[in-house]
């Protein structure tokens, strides 16, 4: 995939995302839900590299409330990128909903091993999803299952985008998919997994966000960082929620939540997909990634 460098100023957004209760409450229909084996149908695979072999799909399937990814990445082929995932969309949808009030991106994410995962979400039109031009973000993901509170303000086109780039306010007005890859490094073999996915609206001002800035743009700083925002065992205790304002689910048409609602199967998958911890999410901008990072 070619890039082009673009010059932006380095925005760090620290934002406290607002705990959860444990559990739903009556009533609540989440967007996406991996609540039985029938539901691997609102998964497609991704699996793309520039040259032929760089990516493969070992496997897509359903276990414990969360669609499971399998398969490989590398270079070894001469490509410069490879990708591994998953693009996922709500049964019986024809046209995306208008997500404009909305402002968090909760999604239910876990890796075998500490990776970054690319979340992108997607609308309808074929040719900007094609060129990878819809808003993504890069998410460090642990290997324990955990909710990412992720502010869709972290959610940009890629620099290299130009004119196909759209913004995250025009993709809320018509959300089809949401799309959860690994790329690239680290390189052999991959195992992640993806559960329920909300759009939510926290009920906050931006002001109440504490946002900072930052200048500092140096490519083997961040890596650094990144490398240690990853393996750092104390991460994910410093990522714990400590808000008690609980978001409220952007509303929707009744027949848009009738057409989501998938019957609850009786299995342990779907109290044990419930129990998730929150994870607040800090976001900034990654030279390295040429992206919001979030961790």
């Amino acid at each position: 995939m070619r890039r082009h460098p673009f010059f932006l100023a380095i925005i760090a957004c620290v934002i406290v995302s607002p705990a959860l209760p444990a559990k739903p409450g009556p009533g609540f229909v989440p967007w996406v839900g991996f609540d039985d084996p029938s539901s691997l149908a609102a998964a497609h695979a991704i699996v793309a590299s520039e040259l032929p072999g760089d990516a493969a799909l070992s496997s897509l399937s359903v276990d414990d409330g969360m669609l499971v990814v399998n398969g490989t990445l590398g270079l070894d082929n001469g490509s410069r990128w490879s990708t591994l995932g998953a693009e996922i969309a709500p049964a019986s949808v024809e046209a995306g909903p208008d997500l404009s009030a909305v402002n968090v991106l909760r999604i239910r994410l876990a890796s075998a091993v500490a990776r970054p995962l690319r979340v992108r979400i997607k609308g309808g039109d074929r040719a900007i999803g094609n060129a990878g031009c819809y808003p993504v973000v890069v998410q460090m993901v642990a290997m324990a299952p955990a909710d990412y509170m992720i502010p869709l303000s972290a959610f940009h086109s890629p620099g290299w985008c130009g004119t196909k780039a759209v913004s995250i306010e025009q993709t809320l007005r018509s959300v089809e998919r949401v799309e959860v890859t690994a790329n690239d490094a680290p390189a052999g073999a991959v195992s992640f997994s993806v559960g329920r996915i909300d759009f939510l609206a926290d009920g906050r001002s931006d002001v109440d966000r504490s946002v900072h800035l930052t200048s500092s743009d140096d490519p083997e700083e961040e890596r650094v960082r990144s490398s240690q925002r990853e393996d750092s065992p104390g991460a994910a205790a410093s990522a714990s929620p400590t808000a008690s304002r609980s978001p409220a689910r952007a509303s929707m048409p009744a027949s848009a939540a009738a057409a989501r609602r998938k019957p609850a199967g009786a299995g342990q998958s779907i109290a044990a997909s419930a129990s998730a911890p929150s994870r607040r999410v800090v976001c900034e901008h990654s030279a390295r990634y040429e992206l919001m990072l979030c961790y």
